[in-house]
């Protein structure tokens, strides 16, 4: 199995202000404000800041690696993504492949002082500046592009990333450079001794709008790992109430739930978990605006349930140690006779159940960890189908 230990996951706390019965969505609906930044994000700003190309199997893939100067990282430098042409066929018209990278999050305390998760095998901590920066060109390729589809010893690695690529899509990968989950709306850094803005999610949206200006573009899909998967989510979500409707996305590892807390509270500190004691999910939840706040958004649960129709592809392993998988149970899950993965991923489940032909799909990888979209794993299998499925009725193309 590939190696994995340079990813995390981190769980973003959101849920209902009603009830906090694990079993169910609050009564109450919960209208998120929707006066948020991204309606105002700008693609003036971007340009090209480089090309390279490299050979995947002897097949050559050209890059061109975008700057865009209207939003800064959390630290230092811009926002910046890259667009990885499809297979020995640049310039074509082709479906576009959203890959948002994993990377967890952090925040500064009241203090100045910024906290950060651990790394789940060996509680190393991680370095603050590795997503409050610009990221250049070799590490969105090196580590991105070519660490997810090659295994350690340089052989093609049979993951979603791959695969995608081989059947001719055009891979956009974008940046997480606030350490914000890919979801900040514009709203202020805060306690950040740099100052400014966490915006995430403009720049994502950003990156896409100009992509799909200046390529010829099909369907859309977005593919988020760990800390992306909220960040697919939060761009699924915006997207839709502007009236674009992205053809699907695929949550890896991560998922927007209200359940999240009532694990995190449990294990915080546990040896073996993701958090240290001294990480205030809530805190951190604060920088990234209203998707994580628990008085104005209700959670993903609810939105399946209340009409979001981007179909969703819900995946995890069950021995992901960032929901606990492998520690012992927290009383919530051992209550119902589930692992605390499984526990976690239940609420989302029991939405999916409830809808007859859901367009919604939850599927656990036994036996894998963290993000098993990014290594040969049965996850990969689970992509095609829900992509084949949803291609299968022939779908519009939501930029067009």
């Amino acid at each position: 199995m590939k190696r994995i230990t340079s990813l995390f996951i981190i769980f973003l706390t959101i849920i209902s202000s009603c009830s906090k019965d694990e079993g169910s969505i609050g009564p109450s609906p919960i209208i998120p404000d929707h006066s948020w930044a991204p309606l105002n994000r700008t693609t003036s700003s971007i340009y090209l800041a480089a090309e390279d190309s490299i050979i995947i199997d002897t097949n050559s893939v050209e890059l061109d690696f975008y700057r865009n100067t209207a939003y800064t990282c959390g630290f230092s430098g811009n926002y910046t993504f890259l667009v990885v042409e499809p297979i020995n066929n640049p310039g074509a018209e082709a479906p576009l492949w959203v890959y948002l990278h994993g990377g967890g999050a952090g925040y500064f305390d009241e203090n100045r002082e910024y906290k950060i998760g651990v790394r789940p095998t060996d509680g190393a901590p991680r370095n603050p500046n590795q997503h409050n920066t610009e990221k250049t060109l070799e590490r969105l390729r090196d580590d991105q592009l070519i660490y997810n589809t090659q295994t350690n010893t340089g052989q093609i690695e049979n993951s979603t990333l791959t695969r995608r690529i081989m059947e001719g899509y055009r891979i956009l990968i974008v940046s997480m450079s606030d350490h914000d989950l890919h979801s900040g709306m514009g709203t202020p850094y805060l306690n950040n001794p740099h100052g400014g803005e966490v915006n995430g999610l403009q720049a994502n949206m950003a990156a896409i709008d100009y992509t799909v200006e200046n390529y010829p573009t099909t369907h859309v899909f977005a593919h988020g790992t760990s800390a992306g998967s909220i960040g697919a989510f939060t761009l699924a979500y915006a997207y839709n109430l502007e009236g674009v409707k992205l053809n699907g996305i695929i949550m890896d590892s991560h998922l927007a739930s209200y359940r999240t807390e009532t694990l995190i509270g449990s294990l915080v500190g546990e040896s073996g978990f993701v958090f240290p004691a001294d990480f205030d999910i809530i805190e951190a939840g604060k920088k990234v605006g209203w998707i994580a706040d628990r008085d104005r958004f209700p959670g993903i649960e609810y939105v399946i349930n209340n009409g979001y129709d981007i179909p969703s592809l819900d995946i995890y392993g069950n021995l992901d140690p960032g929901c606990g998988g492998g520690l012992a149970r927290i009383d919530e899950a051992h209550s119902v006779g589930l692992d605390n993965c499984d526990w976690v991923h239940e609420g989302f489940r029991q939405a999916v159940v409830s809808q007859p032909n859901s367009i919604h799909k939850v599927r656990v990888t036994t036996g894998f960890g963290h993000v098993p979209t990014n290594y040969a794993s049965p996850a990969n299998d689970f992509v095609d189908e829900f992509i084949n499925e949803i291609l299968a009725t022939n779908p519009s193309n939501p930029f067009n």
